[in-house]
């Protein structure tokens, strides 16, 4: 365990850090992953500023999470990006795939002719009743 990895794991066990910990958590991931999507896009702050006429000391400010976001301006950066914005409540049953999983999923559910979350769903049901049956077979 690294030494950051220690000290997390200490700082956590205070109950007051760790509620403000998971409060940002999805806050700190999505900056994460802008950051990720304007480096794979081969962008600096100043490109995304200029598609985004947000000024670069904004832009500077949001990446290191020392800015308030609304929806629109998270919108707006996305968009400029060429990605997509995904809120949900129910963030336990949110998955993330690698671009290569995303594409095949939509490929094998499209050849399905079904939606790709029918498509796992089918799926996952199917593997229980497999593992089910197996089991009964042991």
């Amino acid at each position: 365990m690294s030494g950051f990895d220690k000290l997390k794991a200490n700082l956590m066990k205070n109950a007051e850090f760790a509620a403000i910990y998971n409060e940002k958590k999805p806050l700190r991931n999505f900056i994460d992953e802008l950051i990720d999507l304007r480096v794979e896009k081969g962008m600096t702050q100043k490109d995304l500023s200029e598609l985004t006429g947000i000024s670069v000391p904004n832009i500077s400010r949001i990446e290191a999470g020392k800015q308030n976001l609304s929806y629109q301006m998270m919108y707006k950066l996305v968009s400029a990006l060429g990605g997509k914005i995904a809120l949900t409540p129910k963030a336990d049953n949110y998955i993330k795939l690698s671009e290569e999983a995303a594409q095949l999923l939509t490929e094998l559910s499209e050849q399905a002719d079904t939606t790709p979350e029918e498509f796992l769903s089918s799926l996952i049901v199917k593997a229980a009743k497999d593992h089910t049956v197996a089991g009964v077979k042991d």
